[in-house]
């Protein structure tokens, strides 16, 4: 058990050695003239024509999807109705085939929800595969046209810190706005 922790806080030391280089190796090109920039990704996709568009898309979705399962629970609720009206005045035959026809509609609510999820994640993912083809040669753009060495999506927990002046989201979505 000694050697396995040993291990991993050999590999727990050895990362943070690998970053701590990592960090002086940037510095230092930072000092060497490298120029650097950050961009919040989420923001651009947000508030650009894309991301917008994106957002309807979906939204027209999911409230089609909410009108037709409210369909589909208003025959379940008219069905429960039958039979809890029909409890004591129905023969065991037609109440047993009312709560077939409940436990049916109750499966097919559920696949038609499961289904409609799958479909929903599938189209908001190809949705933002399709903003980030749009947005590669945009990125390439800017940093030809300002010489950036290197451009970070400004992450939490990646990106600690930074300034205004190096944030370039605005410029990406302006320029996004223009190619199209």
């Amino acid at each position: 058990m000694k050697n396995n922790n040993n291990n991993n806080n050999f590999g727990v030391k050895q990362s943070i050695i690998v970053l701590f280089l990592l960090i002086n190796l940037s510095l230092a090109q930072a000092h060497d003239g490298a120029k650097i920039a950050v961009v919040d990704l989420e923001r651009v996709v947000i508030l650009s024509p894309q991301g917008k568009a994106l957002q309807s898309k979906l939204e027209k979705f999911q409230e089609d999807v909410r009108n037709e399962a409210e369909g589909m629970n208003k025959i379940a609720q008219d069905i429960r109705r039958k039979v809890q009206e029909g409890a004591n005045s129905l023969s065991e035959d037609k109440l047993a085939e009312l709560q077939r026809q409940f436990e049916d509609q109750s499966i097919k609510i559920r696949r038609f929800t499961d289904e409609k999820q799958r479909e929903g994640q599938k189209m908001q993912q190809q949705g933002l595969k399709d903003i980030e083809k749009e947005l590669e040669p945009v990125m390439k753009q800017i940093q030809t046209q300002h010489g950036f060495d290197l451009i970070l999506n400004n992450t939490p927990g990646i990106v600690v810190m930074t300034s205004e002046k190096v944030d370039i989201t605005q410029l990406v979505i302006e320029t996004l706005k223009q190619n199209n």
